[in-house]
């Protein structure tokens, strides 16, 4: 690869493939982790990541990569809430996550003291995070609703307005879905996971009429008609 001969010419060329893989993946994850519109600076976030991103190989520095757990609690506890309960609005800010940046960047100074942090205490407070990051994802919802009667389904358009025989096997389709890329992420194909993700866009497409109506995938996919 360079290190004791000289760098073949066909594989600079041959690293777009790579490349792309890893940019996919970026677009991914920063896609997963945006849980509200934005405008035109959410392209220039993106543009930011990929030419980081760049840099880092070039100096050896780790890849940025999108921390889903944490990214996904910082909206909800930025959420306000009415008594219904509804989302009433989000404040939205730069700082917090400046902060957080700051912080992180910090950890490296506290190494003696963060070293006598207990592993455990640590998973525990990820696990926190994450368990309470499951609520309002509607996969999550319904993968509940396979050990629940129908008479105590809640009153949402995917329970409602499609059948419970039919949500029970979109759901069942979409657990199958993400324990092959759980198999593919721990895998050492695991670049190869945006080529998988991908392969669920024609799948979905597949089902689309097929399997299913157009409308009762709207509302299995929490899309608003």
């Amino acid at each position: 690869m360079g290190e004791h001969k000289p760098f073949p010419i066909w594989l600079m060329f041959a690293s777009i493939v790579p490349a792309m893989l890893v940019f996919i993946l970026i677009f991914l994850e920063s896609q997963i982790t945006t849980k509200m519109v934005k405008g035109s600076g959410f392209h220039m976030d993106l543009l930011i990541l990929v030419s980081m991103g760049g840099l880092s190989a070039i100096f050896g520095i780790p890849w940025l990569s999108a921390a889903t757990v944490r990214s996904v609690s910082h909206p909800n506890v930025l959420t306000v809430m009415t008594k219904g309960p509804e989302i009433e609005k989000v404040l939205e800010q730069r700082v917090s996550g400046v902060v957080v940046a700051l912080l992180v960047g910090l950890s490296i100074l506290m190494e003696p003291i963060l070293k006598m942090i207990p592993i455990t205490a640590l998973f525990g407070i990820f696990l926190y995070m994450g368990v309470t990051s499951l609520s309002g994802i509607q996969l999550w919802d319904r993968m509940l609703l396979l050990l629940i009667p129908k008479k105590y389904h809640p009153n949402e358009p995917y329970a409602t307005k499609v059948s419970t025989s039919r949500m029970h096997v979109f759901t069942a389709i979409q657990i199958v879905c993400l324990a092959i890329l759980w198999m593919v992420k721990s895998s050492p194909v695991s670049l190869a996971l945006p080529f998988v993700l991908i392969i669920t866009i024609p799948l979905r497409m597949s089902m689309t009429g097929r399997l299913f109506t157009e409308q009762e995938i709207k509302y299995v996919r929490d899309i608003k008609s």
